[in-house]
Order: structure tokens, then sequence, then C-alpha cells
């Protein structure tokens, strides 16, 4: 039997995803399914016995690892939820904001109770190293998501499911008085982000933490987006192309040594263990580890390395190792880019002799490969990626290399001073392409489609089975355009039909409402001032891929507004910010829309619909389709079509037309008069 470990590998993570899609009632039924199915493959060819059984097997030992890792946490732990308990636990990770107030990991267990867990716990900047215990008393929460990030499947890979918020009580802090090699790696990370913010520009060295450490809380939110939107955010992520990086620098130095396979295989180990423990053990870090140590002890025992069966025993122990690591995006991320540039890529260029040739078409299959699981996790994509990646990838990578030399030196001295301001120069020079070509509208796409990800994962399968039937790569290929050619057609004409439509989202947490009117890649943004309606603004604008925000109006502006609606929304820029004062009022037409702003009411007139959006407490004269209300409502009396109100605490009843305490909900209204109400749902 030829790599079994392909067979084994990739059930075991197709059986994980279907436990996790699977409800608790179904799961005997699921089980019998996945043992029954295979037998009419071998009805048909009774030689590909080998391979049915593995498959299955692992595939239902998957489901049951699963389910089996559920009970033991999940359900065992959602019995707190909403009582107060006392929590004794070690940090092993912790994220310093700067509001003064950090987010601290705590692995530990619950007081009079054998039951282990990992918890979350925002509070007031301790100033606590990993592995300190804290003694905390509070009521745990289940982890929820919002429109702005799906926190709940990011800490669920995580093994984290429930957190204490910043009203919980610390009743005792022990501090660890023997240093672990973690808290010691910790404070040694510190320290050299420290040293090379110092001696660099803000931008550029924050960009280099991210690039060696994967630290990229000092970056702007422009800088960030204008990386991703190019198509080179994953330099920010310590991933498997730092590690390939390094290992293939020590590789051939150790070539250069004449050193054994052996001693290489053993300093390779090492040097690819410890950089695993310097990057904060993230998935993508110790997929490629696996990967590199599996293709090393390969050359030992004089056998060939494969990359999709290192891929596979890759995939297998990081799913045995957590069952819930199929929630993080870095696991897909990781496994597609290393399947694209570490097996397609090979296999679809090898007989291509001119290198930038070569090397393009290489970035284009990865970035074919890539594709479906950007879609799924993210609200825009790059379409430039492989040209950028071929064009500033090796750039990012000299400035790489100028940052290990200067870590290697400590970050002391006129070796490590000359090293970091290469680095400088470097990055700002990557930084300013990246901004220029984020500006440019054709650079990047909305994945906001219905029918996007249902093409994409057509597209996926139809290339599959041309590849297993008839295996040739002209074929493959002309499959490949095609789907993605499919895909562009359907979606363009969706984007032209749903341009023709006036959309209204109801943004903000809580009371908080802001309002974001679009129609095509135009908006109009009023806020009625919130906590973090920037932020929830800027999602919806960048899911919606708008690109030409006419104008921002504050009713009620807070301390600070301005400036956070300059924060997050560089891309697209804002063209006029206006104050509106009391009793002040604009009249303006928005593409067909009569659009009226009053200091604290927005009414909006199109198609013969009304909307109106308001806190005032009083009836209306008019009777909109349309009615927001946020802020207290006891006394409102809606009379319409639709009823949105912000408040959890009213009398009303929620229904098909009444949607109480919700927010992040957009209506769309057709050129037809027809009108809808759709939820938004939260991403990575």
């Amino acid at each position: 039997m030829k790599r079994p470990a392909i067979y084994i590998g990739f059930s075991y993570i197709l059986g994980l995803v279907i436990a996790l899609l699977i409800t608790e009632q179904l799961r005997i039924i699921a089980c019998v399914m996945i043992l029954v199915l295979p037998t009419g493959l071998l009805l048909i060819n009774r030689n590909i016995w080998k391979y049915v059984v593995f498959s299955t097997l692992s595939c239902v030992i998957a489901c049951c690892s699963y389910w089996h890792c559920e009970i033991m946490t999940i359900q065992k732990q959602v019995n707190y939820i909403g009582q107060k308990v006392i929590f004794t636990g070690n940090i092993i990770s912790q994220v310093v904001y700067d509001s003064g107030y950090a987010e601290y990991i705590l692995k530990g267990y619950f007081q009079d109770s054998d039951i282990t867990a990992n918890v979350k716990l925002y509070y007031e900047n301790q100033e606590l190293n990993y592995h300190d215990e804290m003694v905390i008393s509070g009521v745990p929460e289940k982890i929820q998501g919002n429109y702005i990030f799906d926190s709940e499947a990011y800490y669920q890979a995580k093994q984290v499911f429930l957190e204490f918020d910043a009203i919980t009580e610390i009743l005792e802090i022990n501090v660890s008085e023997s240093q672990t090699l973690k808290s010691k790696i910790y404070h040694w990370r510190a320290n050299m982000t420290e040293k090379i913010l110092s001696c660099m520009d803000s931008e550029s060295g924050a960009m280099l933490t991210g690039m060696l450490f994967g630290d990229k809380s000092g970056m702007s939110r422009a800088t960030k987006k204008a990386l991703y939107r190019t198509g080179i955010g994953h330099i920010l992520a310590v991933s498997g192309l730092h590690l390939d990086f390094l290992a293939g620098c020590l590789l051939l130095l150790l070539k250069k040594c004449k050193a054994g396979r052996k001693l290489s295989f053993m300093i390779i180990a090492v040097v690819c263990s410890g950089f695993v423990l310097c990057a904060g053990e993230t998935v993508s870090v110790k997929r490629a580890c696996i990967m590199i140590l599996l293709s090393q002890s390969a050359k030992v025992v004089f056998r060939e390395a494969d990359n999709l069966n290192n891929l596979a025993i890759a995939m297998l122990i990081l799913g045995i190792e957590n069952p819930f690591v199929i929630y993080h995006s870095g696991f897909w991320l990781s496994c597609a880019g290393a399947l694209g540039i570490g097996v397609v890529a090979n296999f679809m260029t090898e007989k291509i002799k001119n290198k930038i040739f070569k090397n393009l078409l290489a970035f284009c299959w990865v970035f074919v490969i890539v594709l479906p699981v950007s879609a799924f996790y993210f609200r825009e994509i790059s379409l430039i990626s492989p040209f950028s990646n071929l064009l500033l990838v090796p750039i990012c990578m000299l400035s790489l290399i100028a940052g290990f030399v200067a870590i290697i030196f400590g970050c002391h001295g006129i070796i490590a001073e000359l090293c970091l301001s290469v680095a400088n120069t470097l990055n700002g020079f990557i930084i300013e392409i990246s901004d220029k070509l984020a500006n440019i509208s054709y650079t990047h796409a909305s994945t906001d489609s219905e029918i996007l990800l249902f093409l994409l994962l057509s597209g996926v399968i139809l290339v599959i089975l041309c590849q297993i039937c008839f295996k040739n790569k002209k074929i493959t290929s002309f499959s490949v355009m095609t789907a993605l050619g499919m895909t562009c057609i359907f979606v363009s004409i969706e984007t032209i039909l749903q341009a023709q439509n006036l959309n209204i989202a109801v943004l903000g947490s809580g009371k908080n409402c802001v309002i974001a009117v679009t129609k095509g890649t135009d908006a109009l943004v009023i806020d009625f001032s919130g906590y973090q309606n920037a932020n929830y603004a800027s999602v919806y604008l960048e899911e919606k891929g708008v690109e030409n925000l006419q104008a921002l109006y504050f009713c009620n502006p807070k301390e600070n507004s301005i400036t956070n609606y300059k924060k997050y929304l560089h891309y697209p820029k804002i063209e006029k910010i206006y104050l509106l004062e009391e009793l002040e009022k604009k009249e303006l037409l928005f593409h067909g829309a009569l659009v009226v702003i009053e200091n604290d009411k927005l009414k909006i007139e199109y198609e013969d619909k009304i909307f109106i959006c308001t806190s005032e407490k009083k009836v209306f004269s008019e009777n909109p389709d349309i009615l927001v209300i946020h802020g207290k409502s006891e006394n409102v009396q809606p009379d319409c079509g639709i009823s949105i109100i912000l408040d959890e605490n009213s009398c009303y009843e929620k229904n098909n037309t009444s949607y109480i305490g919700e927010n992040n909900l957009e209506i769309v209204i057709a050129e037809n008069s027809k009108c809808q109400v759709r939820r938004l749902y939260g991403g990575s």
C-alpha cells in the first residue's frame, strides 16, 4: 500500500469536520453511514479494500475523538455558566492592550471540583508573567462572537470556552519563583521587541516584530489592511514560510560544513523546536516543524520524503493533539498553503525551465488552492497575490534575515543597529508600495456573495474529479480556469444585480447605533455615537466592497469619535465629515434616495419606502415602513412594517417583523420596492 498516511491523515480531518457538523441526535446514524457507504466502493473494486478500511476507521475514530473531547470539556464546563465560582489557574497566554487592560488565558481548575479548564480573563493589566498563578472569583459566561469577530470559534480552537469579565475579583496572585523555559522565552521576546521598536520607525519596527514573533499589536490597522490587500499579510503571522526559510538557511550552512545526516537532523530538530516555542506554538509553525522533521528524517534512513504524505501526517498529529483545531483559520490556511506550494505547484510546474515564469505560475497555483479558504474566513481577498508575493516576499525575506542577525547580537551594537537600519528601509518601502496598491480598486475583491462559496466548493470538487479521472495536467489546468471563469461571471452578475439595491445596515453593540447606507461601491455613514461604532462601520464597508465613503455624519459626537473613525477607516478614506448641532438638519440625494439627517433622527425615502432611525420617545406623524429605535424605548409606539428596537428590555415581542434587542441587521430595498432584512454574521 503506497503512502497510507494520506488516507489516514486526510480521513481523520474529514472525520473531525463531520463530527462538528453532526448534531447529537444523529451521531449513531452518522457512524453507521460512514461504515456502510464505503462498502459500495468495495463492491465496485475489491482491490482497494486496504484504502477503504484505513480511511473508514480513521474517519470513525476521529468522530469519536471529537465527541469524547466535547463531552469532557464543553459539556462539563457549561454547568458553571451564570454561577459564581472560584477558579485557580496559571497564565499560559497574555495580551496587554494600550487601554491598560490585558487578556489572560488561565489553565487550571474550579474550586471543589476536579474539572479542569482553560478560561479567558479580561482584566486590568497586573504586569504578571507566564505561569504565574491567579485565584479569581466571578461569574463565567460562554464566549460568544459578534459581527466584528467570531471569537467563539477562535477561542474554541484553543480549547477555551468560558470567559470572566472585568468585574471579576482577583482573590490571590502567586508569582512563580522559578522561571520556566516558556517564561524565559516570553521575557526574551519582550526585551527584543522593545529594543527593535526603539531603533526603528514605529510602523517598520512593528512590522519586523510581527515578522519575527507574530506580534502585530504595534501596527496600525491601515498598514495591516494594506499588507493583506496586497496579498503578503501572511508574513505578519509567524508561519511555515518563516520556519522553512530558517531551515533552508541552516541546511545550506550545514552542507557547507559537511555535517553528516544524523548530526544535521539533530541540529534541525533542536532549532525548529526552539523556533516553535519562540513563535508561541502557533498551529502553522507546528505544522511546518512536523513536515520539516519528517522530510529530514527520511534522509537519515536513505528514503525520499513526500510532501503530500508529510502534510497528511502533520494534519493527523495536530488533529489528535487538539480535535478543535478545525475551528482554527490558521490551520486551514497553513495546510492549504503547504498543499499549494509543496505539492500542487511542484507537480504542475516541474517541467517548466524558465525560473521567473515557473515561480509566478507556482504562486498562481498557491493562490488557487488557498482561495476557497480565504473566501470563507475573510471579508476581502487579494487579486494580485501571485505577483506581489513574487516581487515583495523576497524583500521581506531580506528584512527577516536582517532581523535574525540583529537578534543574534541581542539588538545591541554596531552590527545589530546596521541590520535594523536595513530592515527599517526595506519595511518602509514595502509599506509604501502596499499602501499605494491597496488604494487601487482592482487589487482586491469583497467576498460578500451568496453564491461565491458554493461556486468555489463546486470548482474544487470539479478539479479533483478531473485529476482523478483523467490524470492529465492540461485537463486539470483547463478545469481550474473553467471553474474560476464561471465563478467570476456569476459573481459579477450577482454584484451588478445587487448594485441596484439600496442597503441600510443597522450596526453596533447593545443600544449603540451607527447606520451605513450603501449602493454599489458608494456609502454614507451616520453615527449616533457609541462604543466601537467605527469598528462596526469599517467591517461592514469592507464586506460590501465600498470604495467611496462620500460623507460621515455625527449626531451627538463623543470625545475621540472622529479620531476612531480615522483610525479604522483608512480604506476607504472619508471624503467629508459633518458634526450635526442641535436643531441642525441636512437633506441630500444619495443614488435616488432622499436622506434627511437631524441631530437625533435619520429619515430615508427610497422607492416608496420610508426608513426612520431615532431614539426619541414620541409617536411619529408618519408611519414608516422600517423603524429603528436605539436607546430607551419604553414609550415608543411603532406602527410600521418592520421594527428594530435596540433595547433588550423592550416590552415588545420579537416576531418575523420585529427585531428586539438586535442590531447588525441589513435592510435591502430593491428598485421594485421589495424589502427584506438579513442578519449580519461575524467572520474572522
